[in-house]
């Protein structure tokens, strides 16, 4: 993964176990102090030697004081304090790499819920997708508090990369990449179909709106629109289920 930026001076809060254990164990510099109820103080004694060792803030609380500082009832019963990460800038340099590396790629178009943007995360770490980007546009969700606990500690393994334009930025990758969107709409091959064909490079894979699908602009740059076939009982897929089986079609190990 690349280094992560400076820290910035907003704080977020990462909730769960499984988020806090991964972020001590990936990125322990980051957390700025730490709190958790009886119950969970059991099993944090390492994490608060780790900030005892750098004379952070670690505390036992109320279960009414954990629910303030998380700012939810869906803590966990842990919150990490951190800096908030700010988004990547794709440059020259990360667009080679990724051609040269055969990079797999996750591209979202205004994927407006925070929840879906954490189950994408968690989707991309477990089948090895390390960059994730999103137009810098006001209807897409960012990687926020709710993101980071859906993720289940995924975040900590995805970088976020934000472009000032998706069309425009899809024109440029197709260079390296094969775009493969996903469409409702006409004819189209099943994910299966088009990987059993074969693809000319690797993949990058773009998922739409919850409710507007992919924008017309993006849908022209795809070098090919793909539909998840179903029995039809409803129209589609929830987006971050859709990108787990377009990942596992895509980027899935086949022993």
């Amino acid at each position: 993964m690349k280094p992560l930026s400076p820290a910035s001076s907003r704080e977020l809060n990462v909730c769960g176990w499984q988020a806090v254990s991964m972020l001590f164990a990936r990125h322990p510099a980051e957390v700025r102090r730490l709190f958790f109820d009886a119950a969970t103080g059991k099993r944090a004694g390492e994490l608060c030697s780790q900030l005892a060792g750098q004379k952070k803030v670690y505390r036992q609380v109320e279960a009414v004081e954990l629910e303030k500082i998380a700012g939810t009832k869906l803590h966990g019963g842990i919150v990490a304090i951190i800096g908030e990460r700010p988004l990547n800038k794709v440059t020259r340099e990360v667009l080679a790499a990724w051609g040269q590396t055969k990079a797999p790629l996750l591209l979202l178009d205004r994927v407006s819920n925070a929840n879906n943007v954490g189950a994408i995360v968690r989707t991309a770490a477990f089948f090895g997708v390390q960059s994730i980007i999103v137009p810098d546009h006001p209807a897409q969700a960012l990687p926020g508090e709710a993101a980071y606990r859906v993720a289940e500690g995924g975040m900590e393994f995805v970088n976020f990369y934000r472009v000032p334009s998706l069309p425009g930025f899809c024109a440029e990758l197709k260079r390296t990449h094969y775009l493969i969107g996903t469409s409702l709409r006409g004819n189209q091959l099943s994910p299966s179909a088009v990987r059993e064909r074969g693809l000319p490079r690797p993949p990058a894979i773009i998922l739409g709106n919850e409710e507007k699908g992919i924008v017309p602009e993006v849908a022209t740059q795809c070098d090919r629109l793909v539909k998840i076939p179903g029995v039809e009982t409803v129209e589609s897929l929830n987006v971050s289920a859709a990108a787990a089986v377009l990942c596992w079609e895509f980027f899935g190990r086949r022993g």
